[in-house]
């Protein structure tokens, strides 16, 4: 069984060389200073890991209240997009009382289609970035660069 790397036979070897010149009468004395630096070593590594400990548990509590602020702000942005990607349920209207046959198709005012007029406005600022800009006079400097200005 080793401890920190060392063997039995090397603690006894290091108990051995301890006795020898210390002597008798001072080895209690250093054992005892001995016993209260590992203490005093102890208690401060569990104060400054108590200390760590408590930092961090205030840094995650942050940044779970962070992360949960997120998540709110993400649902309310879906709600939001849903709310304007999705078009209005139809009007259900109840038929019309009649002894004609229903017309095939509904007979009231066609929906502009969205997207195709994203797509033509799209077009247009696109032939319009296309096209060349007039040209204006150039000005001539002394190296004979030409400048569009």
């Amino acid at each position: 069984m080793d401890f920190l790397g060392i063997g039995p036979l090397e603690i006894a070897l290091i108990a051995l060389v301890a006795f020898i010149v210390l002597g008798p009468e001072r080895i209690p004395g250093v054992m005892r200073q001995l016993g209260s630096w590992l203490r005093r070593l102890r208690e401060t590594t569990n104060n400054i890991t108590r200390d760590y400990n408590a930092d961090i548990r205030q840094i995650t509590g942050e940044i779970t209240a962070l992360q949960d602020e997120i998540r709110n702000i993400q649902r309310d942005l879906v709600d939001v997009t849903s709310g304007i990607m999705t078009p209005p349920p139809p009007v259900n209207r109840p038929p019309a009382r009649s002894n004609t046959a229903a017309p095939a198709e509904p007979s009231g005012p066609a929906q502009p289609d969205e997207s195709q007029s994203i797509a033509r406005t799209l077009a247009d600022d696109i032939k319009r970035a296309a096209t060349t800009p007039p040209q204006t006079s150039s000005s001539k400097t002394d190296s004979n660069d030409s400048y569009t200005i």
